[in-house]
């Protein structure tokens, strides 16, 4: 039977939960930078190799920009994000190899897979006009991938699925897994990552920006443009994402250290 993400009972939440807390033992691990400990029971080869073939597809059947100032302004930012990555989170980033896509698509979204792999689309282009704003969505993005949160989210979905056994021995790449990674990693439209992963996110990729001399302050006025995109939003009990209050509170607090960081990349620039 193929993996997939369900809503399950109750019974299967409290055996998925006691699986986890058992299997913690043995398969956490932490998030850099916040210290959280994580579940998690794909292995980063795995998890690497899965955002490959993942990457594949979703670039397969996509209407690519090769050149021109929306692909060069995408490098630049992006190899200065991997840049602070590495300097940042080296371990983690370690086998890493950076892929910034750029898609030619209204749909106001950016993401990236497991090993650096991503995509913006030329509609986010749209809304984040300035580099200190690309910035914070291609950092944002990156810390997904370090933290692993796509990963996080399948192995819930696993252990719900009381699956622990599912292993990868056969060296073929499952095709329900490969698409679970591009569903978790927000590739197949809206992501899927919680209100808390979200505002991890928003924490390193904030440090991450901020690293690679982009000022951090330009990410309260960019999510606010962002909040304004599509129209309403549900109640931030329904959503995945923090409200647009919650998230510029917490940025706010995190201005501080986001700026002496910044300060740091300039002088370290001059």
């Amino acid at each position: 039977m193929g993996l997939g993400i369900v809503q399950p009972s109750s019974i299967l939440v409290l055996l998925a939960g006691t699986a986890i807390t058992l299997a913690c033992t043995v398969s956490c691990t932490t998030v850099p930078e916040t210290g959280r400990r994580q579940f998690v029971v794909l292995t980063a080869s795995d998890e690497r190799e899965l955002g490959a073939a993942a990457y594949t597809e979703q670039l397969t059947a996509a209407k690519k920009v090769a050149s021109g100032p929306d692909f060069d302004r995408v490098q630049q930012v992006g190899q200065r994000i991997a840049a602070s990555s590495a300097r940042r989170y080296g371990a983690a980033v370690a086998s890493f190899d950076w892929q910034f896509a750029v898609i030619d698509t209204p749909e106001v979204n950016a993401w990236m897979l497991p090993g650096g792999k991503s995509a913006v689309n030329t509609g986010l282009l749209r809304v984040a006009t300035t580099d200190d704003e690309l910035a914070v969505v291609v950092g944002h993005e990156a810390a997904h991938a370090i933290a692993r949160h796509g990963a996080e989210r399948i192995s819930r979905g696993m252990a719900t699925q009381l699956v622990l056994g599912i292993m990868l021995a056969s060296g073929e790449v499952d095709p329900s897994l490969v698409e679970a990674t591009a569903v978790a990693y927000g590739a197949l439209g809206e992501t899927a990552f919680s209100r808390r992963e979200e505002s991890e996110a928003d924490h390193i990729g904030l440090l991450i920006a901020a690293d690679a001399g982009y000022d951090p302050r330009a990410a309260l006025p960019f999510w606010q443009k962002m909040a304004k995109q599509g129209g309403s939003k549900p109640p931030e009990l329904l959503s995945t994402h923090p409200s647009s209050d919650a998230r510029a509170e917490r940025l706010a607090q995190l201005m501080p250290e986001a700026l002496k960081v910044y300060n740091a990349a300039k002088a370290r620039r001059q």
